[in-house]
Order: structure tokens, then sequence, then C-alpha cells
């Protein structure tokens, strides 16, 4: 009570120094007590400050379908200011930081009070999903409040990182504090605000995840159809060395991609395959080179990496059923392929099936086989704008869909998620001839009796080439194929 006494008569005494100074110069009359009326504060922790923390909550989620995205990114701004907005009667700055201490105690307390039970299974949130545009404050002489300081939080991304990796609720914490006054003293109620972010994970359905499960050896489908061989992709690492070999360096249609075996691997329940922007030096480098495929040697560098798998030859076949379960970028610049090519004679002799080519915003279906000179294809190609199916379902390119291709001696037809693509009369594929090739210029390849002769299955994403370019993707850049399925008649 004593103390009481003396403060509130501290309080007169400067009421009355303000009032009656001016007639008595030469005295001090101004309050000298412990209470300090000009503390600094951050001004948005000062009004929403509720007696026992200051803390700002966001909601977030990832939309569903016909919603839109509430919080696109979380922009807030805060000021310095002094106790009750007092004009400042000096400089002051101070530092803006992220107070990780601050957090970790509150984190500590959980359960020895309510007010820190909403810090329970908090997380520090990641430095790369948020900006602070400075890291100090300053409050100038003659003005009640600092210029701002915008906090920004990369929201979009937040969630995708929930959806992503955490696949679980999410609460995350940033604790943003200032310290180091050069002048007034800070309000220890009001230096800091608690920024907290809700993420909700929405479990995205079976569209946009890999088949766990996959098949047994012995399954069938309507049809009369067996499996003949698969890939379920269901494990980690590299994918089956006897089912598939890798392909190295630069290839065919002069792709911007080197290709190499570590940008491939299995994860997720898919055979994830991961193109990057990065300089590879050719070793094979020539800047002499002439020819067709020069363009292999003429380039000292690759700028990308990328990875390609093909069919060991002990998977060759021909008619059937197969069925390709796979998620396509679709970025400009990125070339992702289901395809096959013969396994006896030079191309385009032992014929080219496109079950899927995606470039230069289309889906494409398509047959080759040879043509009226060496080297040349003769083509059936169907082609698809992306916004076909984008204009129907925006998040088309994150789900997983099917590739179907069924070949028997009359037809073959391509489906995407059962809709045709392409139909090709087999009556019409035959070879024009094998124009100094000295082989398979006269067959039909893909309707024939010849023992031994089928199709190779080809996975891949390229990058650039002469279909790929301009490359405007956002790398690194993902196509993710769940699993590969061939069946045949019984």
């Amino acid at each position: 009570m004593n103390n009481k006494i003396k403060i509130w008569t501290a309080l007169c005494a400067a009421v009355c120094a303000i009032a009656f100074g001016a007639c008595d110069d030469d005295k001090d009359l101004s309050y000298k007590g412990s209470l300090d009326l000009n503390m600094l504060g951050i001004k948005q922790a000062s009004e929403i400050w509720d007696g026992a923390q200051c803390n700002v909550s966001t909601s977030l989620k990832e939309p569903q379908a016909g919603e839109v995205q509430k919080v696109d990114n979380f922009n807030y701004r805060l000021n310095l200011a002094l106790y009750q907005n007092r004009e400042a009667g000096k400089d002051a700055t101070v530092d803006l930081v992220v107070a990780v201490d601050s957090l970790n105690k509150a984190i500590a307390n959980v359960g020895t009070s309510s007010v820190y039970d909403v810090y329970a299974n908090a997380l520090l949130l990641p430095e790369e999903y948020y900006n602070l545009s400075a890291n100090k404050m300053q409050l100038n002489a003659g003005n009640t409040k600092s210029e701002e300081v915008e906090l920004n939080v990369y929201s979009s991304q937040l969630i995708a990182l929930v959806q992503e990796e955490y696949k679980e609720d999410m609460k995350f914490v940033l604790p943003v504090r200032i310290q180091n006054s050069t002048s007034y003293a800070i309000n220890g109620k009001t230096n800091t605000i608690m920024f907290f972010f809700n993420v909700t994970y929405v479990d995205p359905g079976p569209e946009y995840v890999a088949d766990g499960e996959g098949v047994p050896d012995d399954h069938t489908l309507e049809g009369g159809y067996k499996l003949l061989w698969h890939d379920e992709f269901n494990g980690t690492g590299a994918p089956n060395a006897e089912m598939w070999r890798f392909e190295e360096g630069f290839q065919r249609n002069e792709e911007d991609q080197w290709y190499k075996k570590e940008n491939a691997e299995m994860k997720e329940n898919a055979l994830v395959f991961t193109a990057k922007q990065e300089r590879v030096k050719n070793p094979n480098y020539n800047p002499n080179a002439t020819g067709g495929n020069s363009w292999k040697q003429t380039r000292e560098y690759a700028e990308y990496t990328s990875a390609c798998v093909v069919a060991t030859n002990n998977y060759a076949f021909k008619y059937g059923r197969l069925i390709v379960r796979a998620k396509v970028p679709i970025e400009q610049g990125g070339w992702p392929a289901i395809w096959s090519t013969g396994n006896w004679y030079e191309w385009p002799l032992g014929g080219e099936i496109d079950i899927l080519e995606f470039y230069k915003e289309k889906i494409h279906a398509n047959l080759c086989w040879g043509g009226s000179s060496r080297w040349n294809g003769t083509w059936n190609s169907a082609n698809y704008p992306i916004t076909d199916f984008t204009s129907k379902d925006a998040k088309w390119a994150e789900k997983y869909h099917i590739w179907r291709m069924d070949w028997d001696e009359k037809y073959i037809c391509i489906y995407l998620d059962d809709v045709l693509l392409n139909k090709t009369d087999l009556s019409t594929t035959n070879n024009k001839g094998d124009h100094g090739a000295g082989d398979g210029g006269n067959i039909n390849p893909f309707s024939n009796n010849i023992e031994g002769f089928g199709q190779l299955m080809m996975l891949n994403l390229a990058i650039g080439g002469n279909n790929g370019r301009p490359i405007e993707a956002t790398f690194p850049l993902e196509y993710r194929v769940d699993y590969v399925r061939v069946y045949q008649k019984q």
C-alpha cells in the first residue's frame, strides 16, 4: 500500500510540475520515480495485448474444388511506437529479430498454465517461408510511430509443405521481437508478437498419390487379359536393373538435357524423374564435329540434367494392353514421355509408339513407321491443347492419370483416362522400303508374325530440344510414373 501511495504522490507532483513549472524555472519538479511512461513497444502488439500475450493467428488450408485460396500470401505491417502513442522527443532505434528463445521458453511451459496451451505441438516457422523487410526499426523525434516494416509469409508454399511433407495438421509460430533500444526503454509486455499459422492438412484423395499396393503377378482384366509383366515402382532407390536400363548423355532431338541415372529414383511409390538446371561438362566435346549428330559433340556443356529408362530386351512385347499411371508436368520446356520403339531394325523401321508426349502446351499421341527416305518417318499423330484438360480441372497437373494402349493385329488405340486420343488402322502402317538400311524396310512393324520382334518401353523427362523450346519451366521439374503394366490375351 505504501508503494502505491508513493507512486500516486509522485504522479501528482509530475502534474504540478507541468502546471506550475513556468512559474518556478529554477526548480526541477519532474517525476523521478521508476514508472516509465515512455516505453517503446510494437504498436500492433499494444493494440492486441490481452493482459497475457500478443498473438496473431491465421488459419490456412489447401482449397477444395471450386474454392479460392483465402490467404494467398500473408502480409503484416509493423510499427515502433511509444506507450499510448506519445510523440517521441528523441530518435530511437531497435533491432527486429526472430525470438527463437522466447518461443522455446513458451513451448517448454506447455502444461504449466493455460496461457501456454496454444504452444502445444508448435514449430518455429522455417525461415524460407517468410521475409521481414528490415531488421531494424527507427522512431524519429517528433513522430508517434516509425515507418512500417513488412512481414510476408509465403502461405501457398507453407500449405504445400504440409500437404506434401508433413501430411497432417501443423502449427507454425514466428516470434517477432524488438530489442537493443538506443534511447527509450522497451515495454516487456508488448515487445514481441507471436504469429501463429495453423495449417490444416487436406487429404487430397487417391488421384493425387501413387498406388502403394500394386497388383499380383497373376492379375487379370476383363476381356481375357492376363498380366505379362509389370513394375509398380513401390521400392526405393534405382529401378529394377533386370527390367530397366538407363540412358546416358545426349541422345536425340537436339534435347538440352544430359541424361544420368542419378535423376530417377523410386520414392513415394513412384518412379520419380527430376530435371535440374545444372551444368555438366560434355566429355565428348569437339567443336569441329560435323554430321547429323554433331550437336552431341559441339556443345561443351549441358545446362540441364534429367533421366531416361528403357526396358531391357527380355521385356519386349507385341499386342495386348499397356497401362501406365503417371503425373505429368505441364510447364513449357518440359518434354515428359511414355513411348516405345522396336527392338530390331534402325529407326523408324522398327516402329515408334508415343503413348504420351507433352510439349508446347499439347498432349500428343502418335505412331511412326518407315517413310519415303532413310531416317524419315510416316506419322499418324493426334494432339490436344492442355487447356482441353485444365479448363475442366484446374488441378489436372497435380493428379495421376492413366494412359492406355490397346493393340491387336488390326488397330492400335491410345487412351487418356478412357478417352480415345488416337486410333491407327494397322493396314496402313507398312514401311516404305529400307532406303539403304539393309533390313526391315518391307515389314509392318505393328502387325506381323515375326517371332521375338516387338516394342521396348521407354520413360523419360526431356528438356527443350527441337520440340521443347523455349525452356520456361521452373526447376527442379518432376515427372512421376506410378506403374507400368503390360497385359496380353490368354
